[in-house]
């Protein structure tokens, strides 16, 4: 029912910004086409009756913690702002209901033939709008109905609970894994592999188990720090791209004496890496489109010629820590023990690692919501932020009674679409539009902001008056509720979020949202609801005009570009 209504939702959309255009035509051609004539006010009533009926029918679904999207009027005033987009792209996604520029042969390379006039047809697109009103009421009798049938008020005290804590400021101690790390630290400051040449050690286990967060930890360790003059960190993600890596250790690495004279990126890393120890860690790799980068990226760094340089590597794949590991065994991590993880899932709920006396009568049914959630970190930091915001029992025993539990999916995917669903609305649905951005993607908030605020997704109220300021708020409980972490940098606070957690927005906004990585256009579902569009090029030095044209012109056919309504471009 509810994607029935947002789709027919976005199907009025589409009629009101396709007036739009022909009025903006008008003004520009001097025409009257799409103009009221006669003193008929028919066309003007019935867009007005539309974006009526969306908006109500927005604040009459808005209560549903599952709620796909709230339906509001647009504010004409909003512009809209994308990092990453790319204007002239439109030019190779032209929409059926625009007129299309020709070009002709070389000769007369850039002048464009005169734009043919689009025909307005009055009657039809009338009648088009009237059909559309009339389902939109109709579905909003049933929605109606639906709220009295189930208890508008009890719904709405789920969907609408807000966090009243504050993130805190840094995350909790490691738990569970000391054993695993001490003995890393050991073996690569002082241990087995101090005074071998180039070690590959990789750090495997399934998504959410806390792998880079124990890295985090080594990498900072101060023994380490002391034992490795320089150290690199990599975050590599989907595609192994040795270009990409090499460049980022050129960026890593300081400048030294004599290297004006190397002209290469691999002879200055050469360089500067000659004669020093170095630790370098390469997190979450996906997959390689060449082995031979791997090699050929072992040989650039095996020849600095000082012994006990360690390479770290995390992945979730056996494939990949086997074509990775040079002489070391890969250390793998799974679930906490009960014990350790415990205590981390307390420390999320109370901040410390008991349970407080005043709230020991929550234990028995906190105690079987941990059963659930498979000993991972992530899955304990996103239940337990939920927890958080109400510790009664009736609300905790809500999350345990979940009917999520009972679908045959990944544990630690289930809590993750578990805190998701008891989120506000407005949180899930800010939440769900990151899923346009890569993985591993820093945001700055007003990347997000920008975003948000050209969906038209944020609504100012008393205590937060400019779309600014309920930006930043949403961000700020998006991060108190575990979807985002803060990152500090040289140039300024980021945001990430954990790859499960992409994965599960990608999950959510999968019906009108959709990330296209070029070149595998042709290999990925795109639904005819799709109405919001990134595209990353992985390697963009593999590409030509020509080349991203016809990938593009692939991606025309199977794309109804007259309903997009954001289109974001990465990697150029």
């Amino acid at each position: 029912m509810l994607q029935k209504l947002w789709d027919s939702a976005h199907n009025a959309e589409d009629l009101l910004d396709e007036l739009d255009y022909f009025r903006i035509h008008d003004e520009l051609h001097g025409t009257y086409d799409a103009a009221d004539q006669h003193g008929d006010d028919a066309l003007r009533d019935l867009a007005f009756d539309a974006r009526h009926t969306i908006k109500a029918l927005g604040k009459l679904v808005n209560c549903f913690p599952w709620q796909r999207a709230e339906l509001q009027q647009r504010p004409t005033s909003i512009i809209q702002e994308f990092s990453g987009c790319m204007p002239s792209l439109g030019k190779l996604l032209l929409s059926s209901c625009s007129p299309h520029p020709h070009v002709h042969g070389d000769e007369d390379r850039g002048i464009a033939q005169e734009t043919p006039m689009p025909e307005f047809n009055r009657a039809d697109f009338s009648q088009r709008m009237k059909d559309t009103v009339e389902q939109l009421k109709l579905m909003r009798i049933d929605v109606k109905d639906i709220l009295q049938t189930c208890g508008h008020r009890t719904v709405l005290d789920i969907s609408q609970r807000r966090a009243t804590t504050t993130p805190q400021s840094a995350e909790p101690k490691l738990y569970g894994r000391d054993h695993v790390m001490n003995n890393i630290i050991h073996d690569i400051t002082e241990g087995q592999y101090c005074d071998k040449g180039l070690t590959v050690l990789p750090v495997i286990g399934p998504g959410g188990m806390g792998k880079t967060t124990m890295i985090q930890h080594i990498y900072n360790n101060q023994q380490v720090q002391n034992h490795f003059p320089v150290r690199i960190w990599i975050c590599v993600s989907f595609n192994f791209n040795l270009d990409k890596v090499l460049e980022q250790i050129k960026e890593d690495t300081l400048a030294v004496e004599g290297e004006n004279g190397c002209s290469t990126t691999q002879e200055l890393i050469e360089h500067r890496l000659k004669h020093k120890r170095f630790l370098l860690v390469l997190d979450d790799i996906w997959q390689f489109t060449d082995v031979d980068d791997w090699k050929k990226l072992l040989l650039i760094l095996g020849k600095s010629q000082e012994k006990g340089s360690v390479i770290l590597v995390t992945t979730r794949q056996k494939e990949i820590a086997d074509q990775v590991k040079k002489s070391a065994e890969p250390k793998e991590l799974n679930g906490l023990e009960p014990g350790e993880f415990k205590k981390l899932f307390l420390v999320y709920v109370f901040d410390v690692e008991q349970c407080p006396g005043d709230k020991r009568f929550l234990l028995d049914t906190g105690d079987k919501i941990m059963g659930k959630l498979k000993g991972s970190p992530l899955a304990a930091k996103t239940v337990g932020r939920l927890l958080r915001t109400d510790p009664s029992l009736a609300h905790w025993k809500r999350v345990l009674n979940s009917k999520q539990w009972a679908k045959q999916s990944n544990g630690i995917m289930l809590a993750l679409e578990l805190s998701y669903g008891f989120l506000p609305f407005h949180l899930q649905r800010c939440f769900s539009y990151s899923a346009l951005f890569p993985e591993d993607y820093r945001f700055r908030s007003r990347e997000l902001i920008s975003l948000w605020i050209g969906l038209d997704i944020l609504t100012p109220s008393d205590q937060n008056p400019t779309f600014e300021g309920i930006g930043l708020s949403i961000l700020n409980d998006l991060v108190i509720h575990g979807f985002f972490r803060e990152y500090k940098t040289d140039g300024g606070l980021r945001y990430v979020m954990h790859d499960l957690l992409h994965e599960l927005a990608l999950k959510v906004a999968s019906h009108d949202c959709l990330r296209l990585r070029l070149p595998d256009v042709g290999s990925v579902e795109i639904k005819p609801s799709t109405r919001h569009l990134s595209i990353s090029i992985e390697n963009l030095g593999g590409y030509n005009g020509q080349k991203l044209k016809r990938e593009l012109e692939k991606l025309k056919t199977r794309l109804k570009v007259e309903h997009l309504q954001t289109l974001m471009l990465f990697g150029a």
